[in-house]
């Protein structure tokens, strides 16, 4: 990426150790995805205050200003978050304010809105802060599994839920079930390390020496405020690629994820037992007429792509589902059309972002799915 700086992490974590000096209850992160650094969080808790800084690297530089007021009882009495580019412009903002039996939301235009919540926690995405106090709450409750209720900081704003499940007195999973964050804690039960390893994002985040914070940031590239800011799918580019193979037009829409030091091969892809063939949204594969894939037929039609992954990587297989348009971690297994065996082959040259690409001939080609050194392969030809 263009936006996001190429250096291994040890180098930050050892540049802040010589920064300013830490005050008593500052609390500073950094996340990464491989070799690449994605953001900084850093906050200070003041008696019932605590006030801090999220930033993120990726689609341009954003920082998220927060202020946070608690009550005696470690609840959130007052949220209040501006997202603003390093010039001061501000892309964004809300101030909560959480009542006996409502929240008052009001907005960056002083619009407001009253909504009938009781006993809520503001969220918002992977806030070390936010997520400290749910912890906290949670903790308090003396059971090893609670869901406590929060309500997202741009909406909607309903009640949700955010599960705890504690695994002894230093780990905890927290959110989703299916794909939770994991935390670590230290002796006071604050958390020190957050891994998104069983989510789709599958990165690190953990504790580093309080530090100047800005001056960190400015090692980053940015882009003109001019410029929207992409977010998360900035870091894994949408792609098509197109090809004729014997009469049929077939296009494949994806995402390009980029290894980033990570050995993606190493377990399946990425861990996966199922893979979306790709990041963020489903991979998207369409034929004009009826093809010949691997020997099977597929017919004309629209379908998501997925990898089909044998423990420890011991083989692949391309799957044909009938649902399309889903995001990448909806896969419906009896809606599998076709699954056909891939080959695997070595590249010459190591391959940094994700390639798909279809060669082909007038009667036929292949399917290439290509990444680091690894090209997974099958045989595509139109039907007689």
């Amino acid at each position: 990426m263009n936006n996001m700086l190429r250096i291994a992490p040890q180098a930050f974590v050892l540049a802040l150790t010589a920064a300013i000096p830490c005050a008593a209850q500052r609390s500073s992160f950094m996340t990464t995805l491989g070799k690449d650094t994605l953001s900084f969080e850093q906050y200070e808790r003041t008696g019932d205050q605590i006030v801090g800084d999220w930033v993120t690297l990726y689609g341009g530089i954003m920082v998220h200003h927060y202020d946070i007021q608690l009550g005696p009882d470690g609840a959130v009495r007052r949220y209040q978050l501006t997202l603003h580019r390093l010039s001061g412009a501000v892309n964004g903002k809300v101030d909560m304010q959480f009542g006996a039996d409502s929240v008052v939301v009001r907005n960056e235009r002083g619009e407001e809105e009253r909504v009938a919540l009781s006993g809520v926690m503001p969220t918002f995405a992977s806030s070390i802060a936010l997520l400290d106090l749910i912890v906290s709450r949670a903790r308090r409750t003396h059971s090893d599994s609670s869901v406590t209720p929060v309500v997202g900081a741009f909406g909607p704003y309903r009640r949700g839920g955010m599960p705890v499940v504690f695994l002894g007195r230093d780990s905890a999973l927290l959110g989703n079930p299916r794909a939770p964050l994991h935390a670590r804690f230290d002796a006071g039960g604050h958390i020190v390390a957050l891994s998104a390893r069983s989510t789709t994002t599958r990165s690190e985040t953990r504790r580093v020496p309080p530090h100047d914070l800005m001056a960190a940031v400015a090692h980053f590239p940015n882009i003109p405020d001019s410029v929207p800011i992409l977010g998360a799918p900035s870091i894994s580019p949408r792609d098509t690629v197109r090809a004729t193979i014997g009469g049929a037009s077939v296009t494949i829409d994806y995402g390009r994820p980029a290894a980033r030091g990570r050995d993606v091969f190493a377990n399946g892809v990425l861990g996966d037992s199922v893979w979306r063939t790709g990041a963020n949204a489903a991979t998207q594969f369409t034929t004009t007429r009826d093809l010949l894939v691997g020997g099977d037929t597929l017919r004309a039609g629209a379908y998501s792509l997925w990898t089909r992954v044998a423990p420890g990587g011991s083989r692949y297989t391309l799957v044909f589902n009938s649902q399309t348009g889903q995001w990448g971690t909806e896969h419906h297994s009896e809606r599998d059309v076709l699954s056909v065996p891939l080959a695997r082959a070595s590249l010459g040259a190591p391959m940094e972002r994700f390639t798909i690409r279809l060669p082909s001939s007038s009667s036929g080609g292949e399917l290439r799915l290509e990444w680091v050194t690894t090209a997974l392969v099958v045989p595509i030809r139109a039907m007689p």
